[in-house]
């Protein structure tokens, strides 16, 4: 009975220790859970704020790009708040050079992150226009009267010559010089009948190139769409452009849209009118103007050259547009569907471009009108197609402060 007491002892006691050891292997389990658990949490913090301090580089960098600041506190100064102790504050330096330092703490919670990013604005160009002459036109040109095209390139004010320039007309079909209008280009003086290089007839618009690379020549429509999709817009084209945002390299509507925000579109001819007279009677400078009607006659641009120059278009969904008796002073580019009499005391300076390949009325151009190409005015067009872009060159771990 001794032994068995004994045993029954032992047992007990072996039990107990295995009791006290899952329990102090439970406790030890537990701690370094709970543990482990706090680490998690406060790298899943740490975590949150960094990645709220990106977002607050990028806020900041949407404001430089955009150039617009809707707080009023300095472009690329951000402040926000939220839930969960959530902020982020962000301050931008100008470091010039189109450079800026950009400095961004996040909070979230408990935790804390800081970063610093240099940033490197790159503002792409705007207007690119395909210039082939002082008159482009898709349809049958005719010059009567004793109108004066010259494809010579002058100064943005027309007082001295500044090089040989471009054809005074170049057409994809004929060009009739008639009456006593000359016609000059390249170099040469304008003259009845034209000089060489003062006017291109049956003009191609295709140059047999392989452009873009991808193994095909002159593959895509000039319509101011990607259609290969390698993200770019009619860099291999054939045949003349569709429109006039395709003439500009722009995507279909975005002339439109542009004049739109700016207040400058106009569904009817009696609203442009009414705009013009609110405005001394003349185009304004550095718009777009956008008639999105069929009729313009008399169109009057106003006896006063607009400064910077401006972009008219005159065009329909339909190209249906009619800009007829065209008077008055004009600096920048012109571009409408059918034009007929660019005459009287009509002066433009920079160039006009027709889409129709259709002729209407019975000259393009008469009277004592001046037509003369200006590259100068042409690369001082509106920028409104300009886009800018940032890119990060560094990141850093920052102070709190």
């Amino acid at each position: 009975m001794r032994i068995e007491r004994n045993e029954t002892g032992q047992a007990m006691v072996a039990t107990l220790f295995v009791v006290v050891l899952m329990a102090v292997t439970a406790v030890t389990y537990l701690t370094a859970s709970f543990q482990l658990g706090v680490e998690t949490n406060a790298e899943i913090g740490m975590v949150r704020a960094r990645l709220a301090a990106e977002e607050g580089v990028h806020l900041a960098m949407a404001e430089l790009k955009s150039g617009d600041d809707p707080d009023g506190d300095g472009l690329g100064t951000v402040s926000l708040a939220g839930a969960d102790d959530r902020s982020i504050v962000v301050t931008a330096t100008d470091l010039g050079g189109d450079l800026y330092r950009v400095h961004a703490v996040a909070r979230v919670g408990g935790a804390a992150q800081g970063l610093e990013a240099i940033i490197e604005l790159v503002t792409a160009p705007g207007v690119a226009f395909p210039a082939r002459a002082a008159i482009t036109a898709e349809g049958p040109v005719e010059t009567l009267g004793t109108i004066n095209v010259d494809g010579r390139d002058w100064d943005d004010w027309a007082t001295a010559l500044v090089g040989p320039g471009l054809h005074g007309i170049s057409s994809t079909q004929g060009v009739t010089q008639g009456g006593s209008s000359t016609v000059g280009g390249s170099g040469n003086a304008p003259a009845k009948p034209a000089p060489v290089g003062g006017i291109e007839q049956f003009a191609v618009w295709q140059d047999g190139v392989d452009a873009d690379g991808d193994g095909l020549i002159d593959e895509e429509p000039y319509d101011g769409i990607d259609n290969d999709g390698d993200g770019a817009i009619d860099e291999d084209t054939h045949g003349y452009p569709e429109s006039p945002d395709a003439a500009l390299g722009q995507p279909p509507g975005t002339l439109k849209s542009i004049a739109q925000a700016a207040g400058t579109y106009f569904a009817t001819e009696t609203a442009l009118n009414n705009w013009i007279a609110a405005n001394g009677g003349s185009i304004p400078g550095g718009v777009i103007v956008y008639a999105d009607f069929n009729h313009w006659q008399p169109a009057d641009f106003g006896p006063i050259y607009n400064d910077p120059p401006s972009i008219i278009v005159h065009h329909t969904k339909d190209g249906d547009a009619l800009m007829k008796n065209i008077h008055g002073a004009f600096r920048g580019l012109i571009m409408a569907d059918f034009v007929t009499h660019i005459n009287g005391d009509c002066s433009i300076i920079g160039a006009f471009m027709s889409f129709s390949d259709e002729s209407y009325g019975n000259a393009f151009g008469n009277g004592n009108a001046d037509v003369l190409f200006s590259s100068t005015v042409l690369a001082n067009l509106p920028n409104a197609f300009a886009t800018a872009s940032a890119r990060v060159l560094s990141w850093s771990r920052a102070s709190l402060n």
